[in-house]
């Protein structure tokens, strides 16, 4: 994988700040490890930086090194603190994002994903624990801030700059008054699926049968796209599913088999040509090594997996009613 975008100084993880240099210095010191290093900085975010939440600040910060001078910021300022500190150390960091609910008023909470040899991608939350608040960093298991309920959200991409409408909010409104009344919030994104998906992603693909079979649906398909069969794969963890929502509807997603195979890619016929399933590929490439990617393509689509990067490999081939294109990413 490319980590160069992920190791970046930019406005916000403006890491060549001295003091920030400094600080990151200090906390790798007789670090044998890059986890030993990222635990370290994770904890000083974590417990010296406080919640400009929690302590109702009068100050909003934004850049790490604001964060870091007034030692107070927001859970998402506190991720760009905390990416400043392990890229200064070489260490491929990124911001996530959790849609939560504060208050029964909806937000974006922000936190982090560094690059760990042994295991990938990894999620880490600084945000700051306090009474019903235990995050930790015990890898590979994540111990985030918060437990999701019904109608919260994973948002499933792992951004090397922080969102927009964040950096907007933070340097637009000042002190917890403004700041608590106008958290971050997005309707369209790319998130990690929960069960009650199953229905939903099994109407969207009945709604385009039209595109891979002439005729009749051969049963064997219909039994693939049931909604029992979509919860069987999304309990599976062999399976991993991105999910492009805008304003609540399920617009398309994207499943990966075995860590290697595209397994279904599917956009609702309204959202056609307007670049979602190419955001979907591009959310996979963030969270994995796309390396040898194979993919039996429908006919329709072999133009655009071609755009993507993929390449034919052997034949057409032909499987109970359904012809496709055997297919291999190419970097």
């Amino acid at each position: 994988m490319d980590f160069k975008n992920y190791l970046e100084q930019t406005l916000i993880v403006d890491y060549k700040n001295e003091k920030i240099e400094k600080l990151a210095k200090i906390l790798s010191k007789d670090c044998t490890t890059d986890e030993q290093i990222i635990e370290n900085c994770f904890k000083y975010v974590r417990d010296e930086i406080a919640h400009s939440g929690d302590i109702k600040a009068e100050v909003t910060t934004c850049k790490a090194s604001e964060v870091l001078k007034y030692k107070t910021g927001w859970c998402y300022a506190k991720s760009h603190l905390l990416a400043a500190l392990l890229r200064a150390n070489n260490i491929p960091t990124g911001f996530c994002y959790q849609i939560v609910s504060f208050n029964n008023i909806y937000g974006l909470h922000g936190l982090n994903a560094v690059y760990l040899k042994k295991y990938g991608w990894y999620r880490i939350d600084p945000r700051g624990n306090k009474k019903g608040v235990d995050a930790q960093f015990n890898p590979p298991i994540e111990k985030l801030a918060f437990e999701l309920k019904d109608n919260e959200y994973d948002l499933a991409q792992i951004y090397d700059k922080p969102l927009e409408v964040v950096i907007n909010n933070l340097q637009s409104f000042e002190g917890f008054s403004q700041m608590s009344k106008n958290l971050p919030l997005t309707n369209e994104f790319i998130r990690r699926p929960k069960l009650k998906d199953a229905k939903e992603l099994s109407i969207l693909v009945t709604s385009l049968l039209s595109y891979l079979f002439e005729d009749i649906t051969p049963s064997w398909f219909k039994d693939e796209i049931s909604e029992n069969t979509f919860e069987e794969r999304l309990k599976d963890k062999s399976y991993k599913h991105y999910i492009y929502t805008i304003n609540e509807k399920i617009v398309g997603f994207i499943t990966i088999k075995e860590k290697n195979k595209l397994f279904h890619l599917f956009v609702d016929e309204s959202f056609h040509k307007k670049g979602i399933a190419k955001k979907l590929f591009e959310c996979v490439k963030t969270n994995m090594d796309i390396t040898n990617m194979k993919i039996n393509a429908s006919l329709y689509a072999i133009p655009f997996y071609e755009n993507l990067g993929f390449e034919k490999s052997g034949k057409q081939k032909h499987f109970k009613s359904l012809d496709y294109q055997p297919m291999q990413y190419k970097i």
